[in-house]
């Protein structure tokens, strides 16, 4: 929580006694690194914020740019969120909405709970990674008011559609894909350089063809009859198992979306077209979309209200005075 009783801190410094001056005083005014409203954020905020963080940068960062880089986006990131949360506390305050100490306990206790550890254990947990106990419960009650705040001012606006589910899961299943190993089939049609623009376009007109031919015939006896590639022609145009990482951009994306026995095409290839078919895919190891389907509406309800949360502070914050100076 930001200190209330003071908008700008002043650190004495510098005193001392010197041989033929005197006793010399200096005063240093500490740095605002934002403004919200009249209030202002001072960077000892920051940093006492960013504790926690900063001993898992100087653990795991090399010293010298790199740390000096990850360090610096720390307080870019951290600045925001303790601008948003200002600007929730000022909401909270207009809307009559305050999170109790006793609340602030029982969000402890379930914490703990969840992770299977005494309260003591977790707060110990937490000093160990340099939040001490107050902290910890300001995180803890930043996090209820926001919960709050949602709640009044954003739930009942959130909708969770079957399209919704379904592309959730259709995005899952594309990223699980990037790292499964698949073997694909091609059939090329060569476009030689130099033909005239007639031949050229029946070239064309010939791979448009074999994709429907290949859509419900026999792929692989279709390549042996029709592909110009003398490597793969005999095999049916089988090529070697392979993952998207190592496939051709051209591709990956095409390989990523189909399912196993479905082709593509005419994909365009130096010197001429190409037709695909996935011809297997290492099994998935996702549970079915009816499966999934509960835990897919959390996910997509939760992102949406993410999403309906950062609408409404941008609109908070163009409605007063913000100012970052970090």
């Amino acid at each position: 929580m930001f200190r209330r009783t003071r908008a700008i801190a002043l650190i004495l410094a510098g005193f001392g006694v010197l041989a033929s001056a005197g006793r010399v005083s200096a005063t240093v005014v500490e740095r605002i690194v934002a403004i919200v409203g009249e209030r202002a954020i001072l960077l000892s905020d920051l940093r006492e914020r960013a504790q926690p963080f900063l001993a898992q940068i100087h653990q795991q960062v090399p010293q010298g740019a790199q740390r000096n880089a990850a360090i610096s986006q720390l307080y870019k990131g951290l600045i925001e969120k303790m601008v948003d949360e200002e600007i929730e506390q000022k909401a909270a305050i207009s809307a009559k909405v305050a999170v109790t100490p006793r609340e602030v306990e029982e969000a402890l206790a379930r914490v703990a709970a969840q992770n299977g550890v005494s309260v003591e254990k977790l707060l110990s947990e937490a000093r160990r990674s340099g939040l001490d106990d107050t902290s910890y419960r300001d995180e803890l009650r930043r996090q209820l008011l926001q919960t709050k705040l949602i709640n009044v001012r954003l739930q009942g606006r959130i909708r969770v559609t079957e399209d919704d589910l379904q592309k959730a899961y259709r995005a899952i299943e594309l990223e699980e894909r990037e790292k499964l190993g698949y073997r694909a089939a091609w059939i090329v049609v060569s476009v030689p350089a130099g033909l005239s623009p007639a031949d050229a376009r029946a070239r064309r007109t010939l791979a448009e063809r074999l994709v429907r031919d290949a859509e419900r015939g026999d792929f692989a006896a279709l390549a042996q009859i029709n592909s110009d590639d003398p490597s793969t022609k005999s095999s049916g145009g089988v090529l070697p198992y392979t993952k998207l990482a190592e496939t051709p951009p051209v591709f990956r994306r095409v390989f990523q979306s189909l399912d196993a026995g479905s082709v593509a095409g005419p994909l365009p290839v130096p010197g001429g077209y190409a037709i695909v078919k996935l011809v297997e895919r290492a099994e998935s190891s996702l549970p079915s979309y009816e499966e999934a389907k509960d835990e897919l509406a959390q996910r997509v309800y939760l992102e949406k209200m993410t999403q309906a949360r950062r609408t409404w502070l941008d609109g908070l914050r163009r409605q007063q005075h913000v100012e970052v100076r970090l």
